[in-house]
Formats: C-alpha cells, structure tokens, sequence
C-alpha cells in the first residue's frame, strides 16, 4: 500500500526537496490503495518541501471547453483535471489564481505570489486567451523560478506548461519576419479562442518530448511501488524543449503546420 513516507521518499529521490515551488499533474487512481488517502499524497508532497516550499496543482476547467469556459467561469468552479486537484483546492490556506482556462491552486510559503494577479500584465499569443500564459501567470512564474514540475502516474502528455512554450515558440517565429503586413497575415492563420480552435497551433506531442528530455538527461524518474512518478526542473527542460522546436522542427511537426514554419523563417 502506497503511504505518505512512501511518496515522500520517492519524490525526494527524483529531486524535490525542502523550499522548492512544486507543481504536479496526478492520478490519483494510478496509485492504488493508499493509506489515508487523497490527504496522505498531499501530506507526502508538503513533508518534503517543508514550511519554506509551496505545492500547486492545475484546477483547470476543461468540460465543453470552448463553449462554457469563458462565459461561466468564477473562483469557486470546480476543477475537472484529477481528483487531487479539486481535493487539494478545497483544502484550507489555498489560493487560486482568478483565470478561466489554466487556472493554478497553490498552498505554502510562495503561494499568494504565485497566484494573484494571473491576468495582469504581459499577454502572450495562445489559443486559449492571451492572458492564460501571460507574464505575470502562474506558469510564466514557475518558468522563471525554475519549480518542480512532477508527473504522477501520468505521463508529460499532461504538462499544461507546454502551452507557454509554443507561445514563446510562436512569437519567435512571427519575430523573424521583417514585413507587418505578412507578419499580421500569418498570426491570422494561428488558433484563436474566439473561432472555437479552428486555424494552426504548435502543438508538439508530449510523449515525445518526455523520451527527448530523458535522453538529454533531464527527466527524473521514480518508483512509488508501482506507480512511476516523473520529475523536470520547468525552466531546465523548458528551455531545452524550445531549443529542440527551433533546431528540428521537422522533427515535430509536419504537413500545413511545418509549412507555416518555415515560412516565418524565411522573413
């Protein structure tokens, strides 16, 4: 059976430690019977990074997204990505960032930072709202702190962050062409929320991306009995990723998405 000690000495050995800022994607059915339950995780989670660390999870609101999100948000609606994500938030001395697509909880020492004023300055281009991943979010803070992102039985297809990178991939692309006028014509052909997802996205295969880092030497992995449990510094492997996507693009994207590509970096 899968316990608190158990999840605390498997994440202490894929690198979390006391003090970090700790976001993880989870599921919980994935571990199995565990002794004291959805607590006990939390509790594993918060005995390693001690009083000076802060968890988060993604209480993102993902059910008939683009036609509800936007138009029914509000600060208590339920998270739909994992039953820890909806426990945790609900739990005492959490905050939650006010953002409707990609919103993050967050408990401990860095927790109201992390979380206030998701939406307040710096918007970046995402199909999800430019203020989802803008400079002052959660995510952008994380990046820039470089925080524990940790997978439980849940592969990097879930890194919600991933959305940040191809934005900045994005605006590196757009920034490589001289002309506003076909700079302009090109963004027009990228997703917007507005048009309920229709138009081009760099969206990369996570999967695919977990066996890169992992080769590069930037995934941790770990064992709780027999739930494999994954672990990335965000800006290490953030950094790399977008380093990846700019060197081999063909190595992720093909057809009218490739094309696009390589037009932006013709100027």
């Amino acid at each position: 059976m899968v316990t608190k000690e158990k999840i605390a000495r498997t994440l202490t050995e894929i690198g979390v430690g006391a003090g970090d800022i700790c976001l993880f994607h989870s599921s919980f059915k994935s571990l199995g019977p565990v002794d004291g339950g959805a607590q006990a995780v939390i509790d594993g989670f918060e005995s390693v990074l001690g009083k000076e660390g802060t968890l988060a999870v993604p209480t993102l609101c993902q059910k008939d997204f683009y036609n509800s999100v936007y138009k029914t948000w509000y600060m208590d609606k339920p998270s739909d990505v994992g039953y820890l994500t909806e426990y945790f938030r609900k739990l005492p001395f959490v905050y939650r960032s006010d953002q409707a697509t990609h919103s993050v909880a967050a408990r401990g020492k860095e927790a109201y930072w992390l979380t206030m004023l998701h939406t307040d300055h710096g918007p970046h281009l995402c199909p999800f709202g430019e203020y989802a991943f803008c400079d002052s979010s959660p995510w952008m803070k994380m990046y820039r702190r470089n925080a524990k992102i940790v997978f439980v039985g849940v592969p990097m297809r879930y890194h919600t962050m991933k959305h940040l990178l191809e934005g900045l991939y994005v605006e590196r692309l757009l920034g490589c062409i001289g002309d506003p006028a076909k700079a302009a014509d090109m963004q027009s052909r990228l997703q917007r929320y507005e048009t309920a997802g229709v138009g081009l996205w760099p969206y990369y295969d996570g999967v695919q991306m977990q066996e890169a880092l992992r080769e590069r030497g930037l995934l941790r992995t770990g064992l709780c009995e027999e739930t494999e449990f994954l672990c990335v510094d965000a800006k290490d492997s953030s950094d790399a990723t977008l380093e990846m996507l700019w060197d081999t693009p063909e190595d992720w994207y093909d057809g009218e998405m490739l094309d696009w590509i390589r037009e932006c970096r013709k100027g």
